[in-house]
């Protein structure tokens, strides 16, 4: 027989050892379901943060006005026309993009940029003279031209289910007093800080510390980016928690410049005609009819005010807490130095002077429906996949909008042809064996 070797006897397993065992894994788990709840997001910001500088919503427009020297155009449908394309009269002065001014015969229209045939088209400074409903002078930038095509009338824009409006623009060709007023009202110190504002953290915690109403945030505008892209809206320190670390990724891995016109072009700023407003771009044309790049120091400090409650503080619904606001957004550009005494003092006296502009969804919606149908048979094309199309169609409003308005003169006159006529008839029965009775057994 083999010699028979008896192994050593283990020592028990002691409770401690058991429970490092589990402490340690439980901590690894927890580190990397951390990790994973932070940097997921992360990566996910990092692969649709370029993209969303780009997205827009496809638009679908109908024929433009094109005049010519000697065509026919009665004032009633040239004024009808600048006013359905949101462009205000201007009694003197030169126009502005979006305005229109009249000197006797003598027209003068400043259409804005606007898509055309051959792409985008830039602003032109119109002048046509008008005499016994023809055109008999006409000229651009005052030059004489055989023909004018003003801006295309907005159909639908195609949002999505979520509505979101959006006009983005590159940080570039804002004003500066727009990009001011919003550092005034909401991140004075965003290019000094790395993502988190000490202090706006530490009076923050000190109100939610005593109280003071609602949890506050202290937020930077990086963090209320993460917030506005990224994260949910409700008020809890976990939450905050995140906003923060991504806040901080985000200014590791973009320049600052990239964030904020990321921010101009994604905040939300309240809603109109059914859609919400995501950018300057969007609120400037709802708010004022005209493009961000037009905004001037009191309009571009209104919509800076809005920000912080968009539904509370909308010029719209709220124009006395809006200009309160906006003297608020003034005075803290008076108080860092970003503005004189004597701008501050004329602007603080201006009338909140909005000039609303709603949102187009959709018109003549059949047409739109069957265009849309087109583009996709032919360009294999999702229009609404916020892809920034433009798509010009030979739709014309104006003879739409008459051929809408006799429809409907149509149908109330049959109806009320048809109530009429039922008057004079004699009261009807209904016999169970003969079924209706009365003049020609004629059902009402």
């Amino acid at each position: 027989m083999g010699e028979h070797r008896v192994l050593p006897r283990l020592p028990p397993d002691s409770a401690w050892r058991r429970r490092w065992r589990w402490t340690l894994g439980g901590v690894l788990a927890l580190t990397l379901a951390g990790g994973a709840w932070l940097l997921w997001p992360f990566w996910h910001l990092s692969l649709t943060f370029a993209e969303h500088a780009t997205l827009a919503p496809s638009r679908v427009y109908a024929r433009p006005l094109e005049l010519v020297e000697g065509s026919r155009l009665a004032t009633e449908r040239l004024t009808a026309a600048l006013e359905d394309l949101g462009y205000r009269h201007r009694e003197t002065g030169r126009p502005a993009p979006g305005e229109y001014a009249r000197r006797g015969e003598t027209w003068i229209v400043h259409r804005r940029a606007c898509p055309g045939v051959d792409g985008l088209e830039d602003a032109a400074l119109f002048e046509l003279r008008l005499r016994s409903g023809r055109v008999v002078g006409l000229s651009r930038s005052g030059r004489p031209v055989r023909r004018a095509a003003f801006e295309p009338p907005l159909l639908a824009t195609l949002t999505g289910p979520d509505r979101r409006e959006r006009r983005p623009f590159d940080l570039e060709i804002l004003p500066e007093d727009l990009v001011r007023s919003v550092l005034a009202a909401e991140d004075a110190g965003f290019f000094e800080h790395a993502g988190l504002s000490v202090t706006g953290i530490s009076r923050a915690a000190w109100r939610n510390f005593r109280g003071d109403g609602p949890l506050q945030g202290g937020s930077t505008l990086t963090q209320q980016l993460v917030k506005n892209l990224y994260l949910t809206h409700e008020r809890t320190l976990a939450r905050k928690a995140r906003e923060a670390v991504l806040a901080v990724l985000l200014e590791l891995r973009y320049e600052k410049r990239q964030i904020l016109q990321a921010y101009l072009n994604e905040i939300y700023w309240g809603r109109s005609g059914g859609a919400n407003l995501m950018g300057v771009g969007a609120a400037s044309r709802a708010f004022f009819g005209k493009d961000a790049t037009q905004l001037d120091l009191v309009e571009s400090a209104t919509l800076a005010g809005v920000i912080k409650a968009p539904n509370y503080y909308s010029p719209l619904r709220h124009p006395e807490r809006a200009r309160e606001r906006r003297d608020w957004v003034l005075g803290r550009l008076r108080e860092l130095d970003w503005l004189d005494e004597a701008e501050y003092r004329r602007s603080v006296e201006a009338p909140l002077d909005v000039r609303p502009q709603p949102v187009v969804l959709r018109r003549a919606g059949h047409f739109v429906d069957r265009v849309l149908e087109e583009a996709s048979e032919r360009f294999s094309v999702d229009p609404s996949a916020e892809r920034g199309l433009s798509i010009l169609t030979t739709l014309d409003w104006f003879d739409q909008q008459r051929a809408e308005e006799a429809v409907a003169w149509g149908l109330r006159a049959l109806e009320e042809g048809w109530e009429a006529q039922r008057e004079d008839d004699e009261p009807h029965s209904l016999d169970s064996a003969s079924g209706w009775q009365g003049r020609g057994n004629r059902a009402p």
